[in-house]
């Protein structure tokens, strides 16, 4: 998020925005644990909800900059990719490439009705590009709940919770977490602007802060549930998001710095839109997927 390493933090305007924060995490959270434990079915079903909510920001993003899409489309192409990833365990073949092909020709086909219309190929293009970049790299957040690796012993008793749960919670609490070490090492240390033409906020203070964060959750969550990894192991997993993580905002900064826009929404208070809130999974979901995996091997 922008605000990983904002000002001050003793404003009135900063103290009403962190304690909307904090609210509004400790409503969200509890749900979301729930549905991850609760089945793969559930953490689906969320996935495909906050990709759809992402979609609509994202498309209103596009058309705010001048380059309008097709929401359907998009939308389409987002579920698409998580229900397919969902459905790998339950069919006989991956149905994952099946989806991309259909997609892609039924948007084409689609799209020949608006042949004389100035600026149609652009929005089949811009619409496709956001489907596949948010349902494409959020859909990693089901693979994630799919690790079956028995867990070993931890701090919680084995048998509470299911291998790919605990990996989902801990890519999770390694990303937002990292943003919150960041946000408050950049208050109190940010001192070097990191990026000021596209995230001026953000502060190399901040981004160590946010890495050594991740490092230590990752640690502490592989002792917490006995993830199959050693905690240094879990340490360079974390360490891998804290890294992900602050690039997959900084993408999300030059999307709305291209279109002209500050904030991506206001679903969530005191966290703006759910495109803030997902922009550094969408890039630390696959990249830490695919190290728990090569570890795994």
């Amino acid at each position: 998020m922008d605000t990983a390493n904002a000002g001050s933090v003793g404003s009135p305007k900063n103290r009403n925005s962190l304690a909307q924060r904090w609210a509004s995490a400790f409503v969200l959270v509890p749900l979301l644990l729930v549905m991850i434990v609760w089945s793969r079915w559930s953490l689906a079903l969320v996935v495909v909800v906050a990709v759809l909510l992402a979609v609509r920001e994202l498309a209103a993003a596009f058309a705010h900059g001048g380059h309008p899409v097709r929401p359907w489309l998009a939308a389409s192409m987002a579920a698409a990719l998580v229900v397919a990833t969902a459905l790998r365990p339950v069919v006989p073949v991956d149905v994952l490439p099946a989806t991309l092909a259909l997609v892609l020709i039924g948007s084409r086909v689609a799209a020949l009705s608006r042949h004389g219309r100035t600026g149609a190929l652009g929005e089949w293009a811009f619409s496709l590009a956001g489907g596949l970049y948010l349902g494409g790299l959020l859909r990693y957040l089901v693979l994630l709940r799919d690790i079956t690796a028995p867990l070993g012993a931890g701090w919680i008793p084995a048998g509470l919770i299911e291998p790919g749960a605990a990996w989902l919670i801990m890519v999770m609490a390694v990303t937002w977490g990292s943003d919150a070490f960041a946000y408050f090492a950049g208050h109190r240390f940010g001192r070097h602007r990191m990026t000021p033409g596209l995230s001026p906020k953000k502060t190399w203070e901040g981004a160590i802060g946010g890495f050594i964060g991740a490092a230590a959750l990752g640690a502490g969550v592989t002792l917490l549930f006995g993830l199959p990894v050693t905690p240094l192991t879990g340490a360079l997993i974390g360490a891998v998001a804290g890294v992900a993580g602050p690039f997959g905002d900084l993408a999300e900064s030059f999307v709305k710095r291209q279109v002209g826009l500050k904030d991506a929404g206001s679903l969530i208070p005191g966290h703006g839109g759910i495109l803030d809130r997902i922009d550094s999974l969408l890039f630390a979901a696959p990249l830490t997927y695919y190290a728990i995996i090569w570890h795994l091997l």
